[in-house]
């Protein structure tokens, strides 16, 4: 810093050599003013140097008194240029120095504003207001690799929301919004027992994390319908378990959500800092893996993480390297399931064969032939299901022009992701697939979820109105089970209903799922819909559904998937119609 008032260059001295020449030439021109000779006598010549001292001296007094204000205002600023911007401005007077102090105040007051909503938005969970992911971070990386490592020990809960992306994809964001907010003050308040005001978010008054440990519970949104809890000294089992427990309870009433009650519940994982791990990274991917591991037990638990946990993350890491192998070698192959006409199955006749649904599987080179339960969700997480679809899709089209070839053609439909539906180039990737692949774009038929469809449904509805004007048709898959908007579902460009499993199951069980299939069927009819239903595993059920005049059955009790050898003889042997009936390809 460069010297600022030192020397000469001192607003005193400057003033005070200024005030002392001035007496002096004053005193020198009295006697001129006077009109008399000035008689320099040493009493004269003292009462100049008097006068002339004592005018320096006030000056340099006052100066003093202007520049210590000036000095204060010049440590205040730099406190804030040196980043203490909550540093006060102290300085305290009626003259222009205390409206130039006033104005810095203002400044300041102006500039923490801003640098609080600027961290508000780099810290603060904008939904929800907890801290969120960076904040957590922040915390974390100081806490266990930063001077405190070694320090920490505390117990973090991996928290996820169960059937909360249902939820969003029938009501949308907005709705997804409200119930985060609404499912984060209800673990927080009966879960955990806090509120926001008690709850430890390590941010200073500014909003900027703090670099300090946690004195009590953090409780922030991580992503999505993740939130993380911290509790900092807890790691007995006996009392994670009943923080778990009480939280998944906590969730168990149901939310009002624009107007509709929904239901969800929470998975819960936890690890335990030093014990299970040493670093932040692990802490919380160790608590994600535990997550996991209770969302396979069945949902709605809490697991601790362990050594078989750590071996479940080693193998599902090995299985997305060999995953990612696996595209690049062409390994994925399909089985398929026969689709059939309901009413001729129900009378004895010899059936129609109407579609086929294919599965993916995975021809693995050293664990055989997988399920799609064994790598959906790895490819899912990570990132791999745009190029895992768009693998299934292409070969589907090559095994329908293949059909198509030999004389026997089949409507071949295509189940996308969410995550492929949604790229904005899925609907010329479709198209020109068919293209390369030289099959009319007749034979394929795309489908997508009700969810999926009611998600985003402009966006839905312009890419499905682009493949149906190119004569691709659409299905809708799992129909019955979310939360559609009819009045919308009747202005999507549609050709099928998909009845989902879970009421066809209820079939003789179950009146109220009887009633939802024949409402379901009842309004395809009145849209000019086809409807299918799936899971069929009795002849009650297959009766039921045909009596009501559901179009297609497909299920255990028609036949299982087989190889695309086995497929073959049916499609010789059996009459196909040319109607336009799918052949369902799955993803997963």
């Amino acid at each position: 810093m460069r010297g600022f008032g030192s020397g000469l260059n001192s607003i005193r001295w400057r003033f005070t050599l200024a005030a002392g020449l001035l007496a002096l030439c004053g005193g020198l021109a009295r006697d001129h003013w006077l009109g008399t000779q000035p008689a320099w006598t040493a009493e004269s010549l003292f009462s100049l140097a008097l006068l002339v001292l004592g005018t320096a001296a006030a000056t340099y007094w006052m100066a003093d008194r202007l520049t210590g204000l000036i000095r204060q205002l010049q440590r205040s600023t730099e406190a804030i240029a040196q980043g203490h911007l909550e540093a006060p401005v102290e300085v305290d007077c009626a003259c222009e120095i205390g409206g130039l102090a006033e104005s810095f105040r203002k400044m300041r007051s102006r500039l923490n504003a801003n640098v609080t909503r600027i961290n508000t938005l780099a810290y603060t969970d904008g939904i929800t207001a907890l801290p969120n992911r960076a904040a957590i971070d922040h915390l974390l990386q100081y806490a266990l690799n930063g001077p405190k490592a070694g320090q920490f020990r505390a117990a973090l809960l991996f928290i996820d929301l169960d059937g909360f992306k249902r939820v969003n994809d029938t009501l949308g964001h907005d709705g997804g919004d409200i119930l985060l907010r609404l499912a984060s003050r209800r673990i927080l308040e009966q879960g955990l027992g806090r509120d926001m005001e008690s709850i430890d978010a390590c941010l200073d008054g500014l909003g900027m994390p703090c670099n300090r440990l946690p004195r009590d519970l953090v409780f922030a949104r991580f992503a999505g319908d993740e939130f993380i809890a911290i509790l900092p000294g807890v790691t007995d089992r006996r009392e994670l378990t009943r923080v778990g427990e009480a939280i998944v309870a906590s969730l168990q009433l149901p939310f009002a959500v624009k107007d509709n009650e929904v239901n969800i519940g929470a998975s819960i994982g936890i690890a335990v800092t030093p014990d299970d791990c040493s670093t932040a990274e692990q802490l919380v991917t160790f608590a994600d893996l535990a997550m996991y591991n209770a969302k396979q037990a069945g949902k709605g638990r809490c697991r601790f993480f362990d050594q078989q946990v750590h071996q479940q993350l080693l193998e599902r890491n090995r299985l997305e390297a060999d995953l990612r192998q696996a595209l690049l070698r062409g390994e994925l192959l399909l089985h398929y399931q026969l689709q059939l006409q309901a009413r001729p199955a129900r009378r004895g006749q010899r059936p129609a064969v109407v579609g086929l649904e294919a599965l993916v599987r995975w021809n693995h080179p050293t664990r055989g032939l997988l399920m799609p339960g064994a790598f959906i969700d790895v490819a899912e997480q990570a990132g791999l299901m745009g190029v895992l679809g768009q693998q299934v899709l292409k070969l589907a089209v090559q095994q329908a022009q293949q059909w198509l070839r030999c004389g026997r053609p089949q409507v071949v439909s295509v189940n996308v992701s969410p995550s492929q539906f949604t790229d904005p180039g899925f609907a010329a990737g479709v198209l020109a697939t068919l293209e390369a692949c030289n099959l009319p774009s007749r034979w394929l038929s795309i489908e997508i979820t009700e969810s999926i469809a009611m998600s985003d449904f402009e966006s839905t509805a312009r890419r499905l109105k682009l493949l149906r004007e190119a004569g691709v048709k659409v299905s809708i898959d799992d129909f019955g089970i979310g939360f559609s908007n009819l009045s919308q579902l009747s202005r999507l460009p549609i050709d099928q209903l998909k009845i989902d499993r879970s009421l066809t199951q209820d079939i003789g069980r179950n009146s109220k799922s009887e009633a939802i299939i024949r409402a379901i069927v009842g309004m395809a009819q009145a849209l000019e819909f086809r409807t299918l239903a799936e899971g069929i595993e009795t002849q009650d059920q297959l009766d039921f559904l045909g009596d009501i005049g559901c179009d297609a059955v497909q299920g255990y009790l028609l036949g299982r998937p087989v190889a695309v050898e086995q497929v073959d003889p049916w499609l010789k042997g059996l009459t196909v119609p040319m109607a336009d009936m799918p052949v369902t390809v799955y993803a997963g």
